[in-house]
């Protein structure tokens, strides 16, 4: 079995990192392609050093049992006219932000196996996200491989192909809303006295130990938030700041708008 990666840039590496710590692809079973590729730490590491990376994208596809479409859907069409004679009995895999298997179809047939998976950039510390939508021609055994590759950088999750747009405007595009509000907390802390960096520590791990509460208690979110908002305490005089200030509705026009545009690159 053998893995293109066509794209090097985050997610590329991040999905190269995953599939090599796990051991799910001996990496002399990998081919990379980036065709503007230069990072010397890729190229002095030893956990790479048996993996082939190469500017051709045809010869990347060519040599794989499988591809991965790791490129922003900006150039998608030029990759795809790249390796299109080649590609079309392969498993085509793609994380390209509103790139329907539509148009991916138009190129490798009507019969392609394809897959469009939404994964995100906390994938680069094994703690992503990752929507998965195969097509009807990928087979069991097919699409239990391509789950190893993605549950190796976090949690996945199936969706239809109609909901991609959202989970790309949710947890695609969510982890640079959370960051905002990460640098907002932490700059209300330095305000009130906080040193820089023990405020963002502070930040950060109320963020992510707020996640593992709604991940792991199965709690609603409204729930867990009152149970931390005592009667004209500090807490729920925050709240009410946040709800003056349209905090939810701003984040759900975040979302929204961001989704919107993800539906724009398909089109």
């Amino acid at each position: 079995m053998k893995l293109a990666i066509i794209g090097l840039g985050n997610m590329g590496k991040a999905i190269l990192n995953g599939i090599l710590k796990q051991k799910l692809i001996k990496p002399e079973n990998i081919i990379a392609a980036d065709k503007k590729f230069a990072d010397p730490d890729f190229e002095n590491s030893d956990e790479y050093a048996s993996v082939t990376v190469t500017a051709d994208n045809c010869l990347a596809a060519q040599e794989a049992d499988y591809i991965i479409l790791a490129v922003k859907p900006q150039i998608i069409n030029l990759v795809l006219e790249d390796i299109k004679k080649v590609a079309a009995a392969k498993v085509v895999i793609s994380i390209a932000a509103g790139v329907k298997t539509e148009l991916l179809a138009k190129y490798f047939g009507s019969r392609a196996k394809i897959v469009r998976v939404m994964p995100n950039t906390p994938a680069l510390v094994a703690a992503g996200m990752s929507a998965i939508y195969y097509s009807p021609a990928v087979e069991a055994d097919e699409k239990a491989f391509v789950d190893q590759i993605f549950n190796s950088l976090g949690k996945t999750v199936k969706v239809k192909e109609s909901e991609m747009d959202a989970v790309t405007g949710l947890s695609g595009s969510g982890p640079a809303f959370v960051y905002i509000f990460i640098e907002a907390l932490s700059d209300a802390g330095v305000l009130k006295g906080l040193d820089r960096k023990k405020a963002l520590k502070l930040a950060a791990q109320t963020v992510k130990g707020g996640a593992e509460m709604v991940l792991s208690s199965g709690k609603h979110p409204a729930e867990l938030k009152d149970m931390v908002c005592s009667p004209a305490g500090t807490t729920i005089t925050g709240v009410a700041t946040l709800e003056e200030q349209g905090f939810r509705s701003s984040v759900v026009q975040a979302v929204k708008t961001a989704a919107e545009r993800s539906e724009e690159l398909g089109k």
